[in-house]
């Protein structure tokens, strides 16, 4: 017996039109739902630059939203795209290039790291803005304006599904690229690890005796000094390589937050102090404790704070502040350096992905992976030539009773 939600064998059109025509019909979006739509065109179109003001007043009010919001040319090009959105919702699930259009967005929000908690509630808030207008525009007649309403809704909810879907399409094939990369990393790290590491230490260690033992000239001292510089890059290279490729395993235990920070202000002090930063501290004394891994956290904090520190080369301010709310413990590490581009920033926790003449590339990168394992967040917030923050949100430590 054929399945009654599915058409014909022999007129089934291309794959992407079974999925909308099948999501349309299981959410009932018929044809008297298109004609509402069509018929809120006009005051859609009277509303919608207002609609997205308020929109984006209420998004700046909620700081994981707010950071991908900082460029003033990004948040005009955005309100228009938002504009446009809003008075395509008249056109339905009919207009051409809907599914493209859906699909894109999807794919966007999971290049950027919007996680779908705030995309999905974004659609919410839109329905909340849009209920007066639709009661406005089909007064008096509630019955038609509540169906308009649930006309809206559903629209909305197949513009979630086509998002949703297309957001994790892409996080899946991102990951399985991910995985590859890591596997290749891995291989690699260890051929490194048996074939370099090893030899680079022994150079390393002739070069000191060579210093110590030969009478050389200030330039000739120059010159082995920097030898010895480029090892030493080589194999922090190699580390950086073996910490990247490793499993994140990690000896769980209650960690002071503080403790850690104040520790790897101890330990960059010196370099801080040659570039003139001044270091301001805002710990409150509730900031409590994270269940991790102390030296792994450790090693988040300082890179965190001498990528701040050598974003400051004239000096300048480094902020640390922390604040603990609703189980979550939030470290900021605000600088006031050079900022990063718009355009750099979607990829600054790429792995190998450097602005840095001496970088790897896998700071960063090491820093997400340890903070994933650890069931945290980061982001980051700048601005070319003002400054940038580094946001993380670790899950606070509960004390057994």
């Amino acid at each position: 017996m054929p399945d009654p939600l599915l058409p014909p064998a022999d007129s089934q059109p291309p794959r992407g039109e079974i999925d909308l025509d099948l999501r349309r019909r299981f959410l009932r979006l018929g044809a008297e739902d298109c004609r509402l739509l069509a018929e809120m065109r006009e005051p859609l179109a009277r509303h919608a630059a207002d609609l997205v003001e308020a929109f984006y007043q209420h998004l700046f009010q909620f700081e994981p939203v707010r950071h991908l919001l900082a460029d003033a040319e990004t948040i005009e090009r955005l309100r228009r795209i938002q504009v446009d959105y809003v008075i395509s919702l008249a056109a339905g699930p009919e207009r051409e290039g809907y599914l493209a259009d859906r699909q894109r967005v999807g794919r966007t929000h999971e290049r950027i790291g919007l996680h779908p908690q705030w995309f999905l509630g974004a659609y919410g808030v839109y329905l909340d803005h849009l209920a007066p207008i639709v009661m406005d525009h089909f007064a008096p007649d509630a019955k038609r304006a509540c169906r308009a309403m649930g006309t809206l809704t559903k629209m909305m909810i197949l513009d979630a599904q086509i998002v949703l879907d297309a957001y994790f399409q892409t996080r899946q094939e991102k990951a399985l690229e991910r995985s590859e990369q890591l596997a290749a990393v891995g291989e690699l790290a260890a051929s490194i690890a048996h074939e370099v590491r090893n030899p680079l230490a022994g150079m390393k260690g002739a070069m000191e005796v060579l210093l110590r033992s030969l009478a050389v000239n200030e330039r000739q001292r120059e010159v082995m000094d920097e030898v010895v510089a480029q090892i030493v890059r080589l194999e922090n290279l190699v580390r950086d390589l073996l910490t990247f490729a490793r499993p994140q395993l990690l000896n769980r235990q209650p960690v002071q937050v503080h403790a850690l920070l104040e520790r790897a202000l101890r330990l960059l002090h010196d370099e801080a102090a040659l570039r003139e930063i001044e270091v301001v501290q805002d710990f409150p004394p509730e900031a409590g404790t994270v269940l991790g891994d102390a030296q792994q956290l450790e090693q988040v904090f300082l890179n965190l704070i001498h990528n701040a520190v050598q974003a400051m080369e004239d000096g300048g301010t480094l902020t640390l502040s922390t604040r603990a709310a609703r189980g979550r413990v939030t470290i900021t590490f605000k600088d006031s350096g050079r900022g990063i581009p718009a355009s750099v920033l979607p990829n600054i926790f790429q792995p190998f992905f450097t602005t840095k003449h001496r970088g790897s590339g896998l700071g960063l990168s090491i820093v997400r992976k340890i903070l994933e394992a650890h069931g945290a967040e980061i982001w980051v917030d700048s601005e070319a030539g003002r400054g940038t923050t580094a946001t993380v949100v670790l899950p606070c430590h509960e004390a057994e009773p």
